[in-house]
Parts: structure tokens; sequence; C-alpha cells
């Protein structure tokens, strides 16, 4: 019979049979994926908005079958940029989702977004 951490996660004991082994590795993963959930993060160099102000967006697309269902996604700028503001992501798919962000001054050229998207 497996133990449990403080968290939740299933380890075998001493005394568990090696061939039970494969069920309690397979409860350990189980646990796993759903405690921790799926995740994936990266990072888009969007172009330059034109007009201040004005909200555009870039598309950024989650690695192909991570996701069954539409994740919750963050997004913020890769530096302390006073030209840039990013105000959201939204339209969250299981495939992806689109970034939001504007120009807030002039002399902007492009700065990276990070994003990170988790499901569960």
């Amino acid at each position: 019979m497996p133990a449990n951490t403080a968290k939740g996660y299933p380890y075998p004991v001493g005394t568990d049979r090696v061939m039970d082994g494969d069920n309690d590795i397979r409860a350990l993963a189980e646990a796993v994926d759903t405690k921790v959930g799926l995740a994936c993060s990266g990072k888009v160099t969007p172009p330059v908005p034109g007009a201040l102000n004005t909200p555009v967006s870039v598309a950024v697309t989650f690695p192909a079958g991570l996701f069954s269902v539409a994740p919750i996604v963050v997004a913020n700028p890769d530096t302390n940029s006073p030209h840039l503001t990013v105000g959201s992501a939204s339209g969250a798919t299981a495939t992806g989702c689109l970034v939001w962000y504007a120009k807030t001054s002039g002399g902007l050229v492009s700065v990276p977004v990070n994003w990170v998207a988790r499901q569960g």
C-alpha cells in the first residue's frame, strides 16, 4: 500500500511488492497530471503598433495536442518598457490565443512579450 506526500502524491514504501510497482507509478503519474495540470510558455515579438494607444493583437499558437480545453493565459512585456502596455490575452482555445498590446509613447522598437498558458 503506497503512502502519500504532504501534498497528496503517492509513493511506494519498502513493504510494497515489486510486482505492484507499475500501479504505484501509474498512481503517481495520474496525481501529477491532476495536481500540476498542463502548461507551456513562450515569447512572441510583435510588430511595432502604428498609432498610440490603439490596441492590436498578436496570435500565439500552443503546442499541438497539449490542451484539451482553453487554458488560462497571462502575458507581460519581456522588459520594463515605458512604451508598451500588454493589456490581456483573449480568445483562448485549446490551440492558441491573442495577446493584446498597445504603444503608449513614441520611439518604440519591437518589444518581446512573454506568455504562460496553464490548463488544470
